[in-house]
């Protein structure tokens, strides 16, 4: 078994089938939204004839939704979803940060003032920016130097009061989450109920995976990410590499192939950030390029399952120039089907390309 290309398959990148961005939402159950434009760009090439704008648009018709579920990190997920993955995900977020809470004096007092400062700002729809968010809450006595700020909103999102809304132009605005999904009722889930849920939901489309890898993924304890894991176990098939235990669900044929495969993944891919243990798709990279310790990823070229590269792109008025640095020497073959790419991604955001390997 190929590990990395089974992921790619049942990520939804080799060989997706997927005809809508919030199908793609749908199937994943949540993709990384730290980088909007990178988010879109996960979505698009997973969903065929998508385009920049279509994804723009699932967000503005409410289909799907940015916020705060997983790890306490930004996410896409469906907007009928946000309020069950918040009340089980947000919990532990809570408590791992209680202690910086402290630290930068973010106790219950202050937190219900500033929730109180954001309902009476944000409501009846009146979008407002990160800038100006600091700017009414400095001016209510609560400071946002440093990154107190990022506190206070991720842990409103946690808590449900708020979500990104519409662009303002090029910025980005929040809303009052039951103002922006106000079909979206809070109906409670079992937990137990939601934990199978986010757990087959993990497994089915991330395979092969370890239950460290879930942990990560989900921001569960290790305690509840075993429950979730135990409840789905008999539709999974075990199997052991290098002493870590892999699960992939019966259903789910290895991929074997060996066609070759090349993509332009974007930053945070699913197919990077959904594992703690990256062992199986990447050496460990250059300084500077990826830092797996912190996350903090770039663009990516995958060749038949292995990052073998990254990239960049420019945006200019009226073309988007992709500049590609693979690892190692690459053959003219593998240069034409990433120029294919690169004009796939250039079609993508509506612009002519400009491909240079670097």
């Amino acid at each position: 078994m190929n590990i990395a290309l089974t992921r790619l398959k049942y990520l939804t990148v080799l060989g997706s089938s997927l005809n809508s961005p919030e199908k793609v939402v749908e199937t994943l159950g949540a993709i990384q939204g730290q980088d909007y434009y990178a988010s879109k760009w996960a979505i698009g090439l997973r969903s065929v004839g998508s385009k920049d704008e279509d994804i723009e648009d699932a967000f503005n018709r409410k289909k799907i939704i940015r916020s705060w579920p997983l790890r306490g990190t930004l996410h896409i997920t469906l907007a009928k979803d946000i309020y069950w993955l918040l009340e089980l995900l947000a919990p532990p977020v809570i408590s791992k940060h209680a202690a910086h809470y402290r630290k930068i004096e973010l106790d219950t007092k202050v937190l219900k003032k500033c929730y109180s400062i954001l309902s009476k700002n944000l409501e009846n729809e009146k979008f407002l920016t990160r800038k100006e968010i600091s700017t009414i809450l400095s001016k209510s006595g609560i400071s946002t130097n440093t990154t107190r700020l990022s506190h206070i909103l991720q842990r409103a999102g946690l808590e449900g009061l708020i979500c990104f809304g519409p662009r303002r132009e090029k910025e980005f605005t929040y809303a009052l989450m039951e103002e922006w999904i106000p079909k979206i009722k809070r109906v409670k889930k079992p937990k137990e109920e939601a934990l199978y849920d986010l757990s087959k939901k993990y497994f089915y489309t991330r395979s092969p995976a370890t239950l460290a890898d879930f942990v990560w993924w989900s921001g569960l304890s290790v305690s509840d990410a075993k429950l979730g894991l135990e409840s789905i176990k008999e539709q999974l098939d075990e199997f052991v590499i290098d002493g870590r235990n892999y699960y992939i669900p019966r259903k789910n044929k290895p991929w074997d192939k060996k066609s070759e495969t090349i993509f332009l993944l974007p930053a945070f891919d699913e197919f990077l950030l959904a594992y703690t243990d990256r062992r199986d798709c990447m050496d460990p990279p250059p300084k500077r390029l990826l830092t797996p310790a912190d996350d903090l990823f770039r663009p990516v070229l995958v060749i038949d399952g292995w990052v073998s590269g990254v990239w960049q792109r420019e945006l200019k008025k009226e073309e988007v120039s992709i500049s590609v640095k693979p690892y190692k020497t690459i053959s003219e073959k593998q240069k034409k089907t990433i120029k294919q790419l690169a004009e796939e991604y250039a079609s993508f955001v509506g612009k002519e390309c400009v491909l240079n390997f670097i």
